[in-house]
């Protein structure tokens, strides 16, 4: 499995715990980028690069900072 897929299986990821939290939540908190790591099981580096994916295909809206930065599905 090459770079690149590796990145977009782990998007697929990250959107699927996204999905389930919006189903469980009702969508209006956001998951903290803490909850998503937990939810996920991906190390750090795969994450963000994940995260980076689903922004540049607007698939997912920030807010906030650092440790209390959340991250919505767009729909």
């Amino acid at each position: 499995m090459d770079f690149v897929e590796r990145i977009g299986i782990a998007a697929g990821e990250v959107w699927k715990a996204l999905k389930a939290w919006q189903s469980i939540e009702d969508g209006d908190s956001g998951m903290t980028i803490p909850k998503l790591k937990y939810r996920t099981n991906l190390p750090n580096d795969l994450l963000y690069e994940a995260l980076g994916w689903l922004a540049r295909e607007n698939k997912v809206v920030f807010f906030g900072e650092g440790k209390k930065a959340r991250v919505y599905l767009k729909e």
